[in-house]
């Protein structure tokens, strides 16, 4: 009888935890898309903010830039809070201070309730495909095609919340090549008290929208520079046009330019890093395996980029769309391992205190001066003091817009703006194989180009100042999203992209073909980029096709070798257009929209005798140990064989297995060991029968498999 009773309760807790184990995961899950068709891509999340381990468990995730290499990412989790004075929510003693979260590490699912996540684009995603199979690195499908959407992708993302403020916020991203490394997110904040929850219908006092950004630029560099790194504790902030260090607010940054309030991060100086050179940048000169080539120390400089956000609208109040230049009302830079950032409890009242006290704490002191002392910005090239100042994480960036004051149906709206640029690649590159022949002291190697225009050794203070260059890149790049929103997006447009591009590998060539429905009246031209061994490595031009073709065969491919491809069509020159900061000269549809992520590969020639057709490997034995596989997949290979041939796989007792029609014009086949139902073959002895279809011979050949 005990042991009966013991049974039903284990019985029942299981159930018990079965239970809260799948409210827990319906109530943490959230739909998440990715903007991919610029060199920016970046995740979001539909509850309204991109968390830490959001998506992925994983530090570093997302802001990608240049996103056709592998491990840019920059980000590590955001915040967004929203805060008020003197809130009633209808049950408990009214509050004097509200403050309801989402991140950098809660969820805030109790308080923060998804109503829309719909990803738009102008047209339809274009099909990819590698030797008949999809090829993708982030697959995104967008929901609605809209043909007079102004950018080309846009996500509209509407949250509820527990204090009866209803946010939408419109994400907007771009290909058109000079405007592709940015997003600009546009919300709507209304206050809909007593629309839903049971939240009584009040006017909602003093309130601030607060957002976080723990930046740690980037993953690629993580293990060569230091671990702790990649939760950005050597991030180094800074912000321009906030009024302080003699600009005025909203200062432009170049002249004639639109006001610009802006925040940035880089990868500052890391005292306890585990290479013995200066890593402003992240020179690649130790060998690593984690996120690279252990054979890659050629120098290159793998951190050379500069993220960050800018303001560029915030309503004045509800019912005032007048541009405030003195928001956001706070800016600044907090612990990011502060108490406040994690536990977070909507109903602590001393606590929720506390953290409307940091969201109304105004302008700050900029990061980066109490880091180290730089007459200017250019002098941070020197820095060599901790950007930690005694916290265990670094420093998060910091804004808060408000405080606004909203009667129930009135609303706000605020603009700001995302985005990642620096130094090229091809510049990080030649700076970085400079900076090594410096370090390893080949003094006549190092000699290269000073960002004064001079010639000179690369040290530590020119590499540094011509990585510092890119917070200018940064701050351009601003300035043309904020034209390109003044201009209600009308900037020079691209052609579109072909919207089927297929490559097959054959043993003449490399066979690639596209359709193209866009508008033939812009288009000039396409053109056809190849990479070898890597899809993120040099891509150059092999090709540049007429509008009216749609076939290109790549003959200088080498047997042996990985070939990447993607196809840009080209538009006709134009003639500029300052007003959105957009330079002359044609336009191309983006790569990204086109780029292959599994390669392609010669093949070789038909098979000139049936009797020359051979199978490897043969006997096929399973194994789980890679390095013993003939490939990573359950594959058999067949060498030899005729352009044009029926592969017919039987048992020994005469049982068709396996059909394969093979027309590719090439000595290469295969058969990946599945019946026609899908389902892998038993051990055994297989007959496999070639038929040549251009001379009607046959001839056989016996397999083994051990599974």
């Amino acid at each position: 009888m005990r042991n009966h009773f013991i049974s039903i309760c284990k019985t029942a807790l299981c159930v018990w935890v079965a239970f809260f184990w799948l409210l827990s995961g319906q109530t943490s899950a959230q739909d998440a898309t990715w903007l991919n068709v610029g060199s920016l891509h970046n995740w979001y999340s539909e509850i309204g903010n991109e968390r830490e381990h959001g998506l992925v468990t994983s530090q570093q995730y997302g802001l990608r830039w240049p996103a056709i290499f592998e491990f840019q990412d920059a980000q590590a989790t955001k915040a967004f809070w929203i805060g008020s004075r003197g809130f009633d929510d209808g049950v408990n003693a009214p509050f004097d201070y509200k403050v309801i979260h989402t991140g950098p590490r809660v969820l805030g699912a109790d308080h923060f309730f998804p109503q829309e996540f719909t990803l738009y684009s102008r047209f339809d995603a274009p099909e990819v495909f590698v030797d008949g199979v999809p090829t993708f690195f982030e697959q995104v499908i967008p929901d609605e095609i809209d043909p007079d959407l102004p950018s080309d992708r846009m996500l509209r993302n509407t949250v509820r919340t527990s204090m009866g403020v209803t946010f939408t916020r419109e994400i907007h991203q771009f290909s058109q090549e000079h405007h592709d490394n940015y997003h600009i997110m546009d919300y709507t904040i209304t206050n809909e008290t007593g629309q839903y929850n049971d939240i009584p219908e009040q006017t909602l006092e003093d309130l601030l929208f607060y957002f976080q950004f723990r930046y740690s630029p980037v993953r690629k560099s993580r293990y060569l520079v230091a671990n702790h790194t990649g939760w950005g504790r050597n991030t180094m902030n800074d912000r321009w046009g906030d009024g302080l260090r003699g600009q005025e607010r909203g200062e432009p940054f170049s002249d004639g330019g639109p006001p610009m309030r802006a925040s940035y991060a880089w990868h500052g100086y890391e005292p306890e890093r585990r290479i013995d050179y200066n890593n402003i940048g992240a020179p690649q000169i130790d060998p690593v395996t984690q996120f690279m080539s252990l054979a890659d120390t050629l120098g290159h400089l793998l951190a050379h980029h500069f993220v960050g956000h800018a303001t560029i609208h915030a309503d004045a109040g509800p019912g005032d769309p007048s541009n405030d230049m003195n928001q956001p009302y706070t800016l600044g830079h907090i612990n990011s391992d502060d108490d406040l950032k994690s536990s977070n409890d909507p109903f602590n009242r001393a606590r929720m205190q506390r953290e409307y006290n940091i969201m109304n704490r105004g302008v700050m002191s900029r990061h980066a001066y109490q880091v180290h002392s730089a007459s200017e910005f250019i002098d941070f090239a020197d820095q060599e003091s901790d950007p930690r100042l005694g916290t265990s994480g670094g420093m998060s960036a910091m804004k808060a817009y408000g405080p606004y004051t909203l009667a129930p149906g009135e609303s706000v709206r605020i603009v700001w703006v995302e985005g990642v640029s620096g130094l090229s690649v091809e510049m990080a590159r030649e700076i970085g194989e400079k900076y090594k022949a410096y370090v390893e002291d080949r003094t006549s190697d190092a000699q290269g180009p000073r960002i004064d225009g001079s010639t000179g050794i690369i040290d530590d203070r020119a590499k540094n100042e011509w990585v510092m260059t890119g917070r200018d890149s940064l701050l351009q790049t601003f300035e043309r999203a904020i034209l390109n929103y003044n201009n209600d997006f009308a900037i020079p447009q691209p052609p579109e992209p072909p919207s089927i591009f297929q490559v097959n590998s054959g043993g003449d060539g490399i066979f690639l073909d596209w359709q193209y429905d866009g508008d033939q009246g812009q288009l000039e031209a396409f053109e056809i980029y190849r990479a070898q061994q890597r899809y993120d490595s040099t891509a150059h031009l092999v090709h540049v096709a007429d509008a009216s073709e749609r076939s290109f065969v790549d003959e200088t491919a080498i047997r042996g070798r990985d070939y990447y491809y993607y196809i840009s069509a080209v538009g006709p020159d134009q003639t500029g257009d300052p007003a959105t900061g957009t330079p002359a000269g044609a336009l191309r549809s983006s790569r990204y929209y086109t780029q292959t992520f599994d390669p392609a590969r010669l093949q070789r020639q038909a098979g000139e005798a049936m009797s020359q057709i051979a199978i490897a490997p043969n006997p096929y034995v399973r194994t789980d140990d890679d390095n013993l596989r003939f490939t990573t997949r359950d594959e058999v290979a067949f060498f030899d064989v005729p352009g044009e041939a029926d592969i017919s796989i039987y048992t020994e007792l005469g049982e068709l297995v396996q059909t394969i029609e093979h027309r590719d014009g090439s000595g290469d086949a295969s058969w990946d060991l599945r019946t026609r139902s899908r389902q892998l073959v038993v051990s055994g002895i297989y007959i496999v029968v070639f038929d040549n279809l251009e001379t009607g011979e046959r001839t056989t050949r016996k397999l083994v498999v051990v599974m």
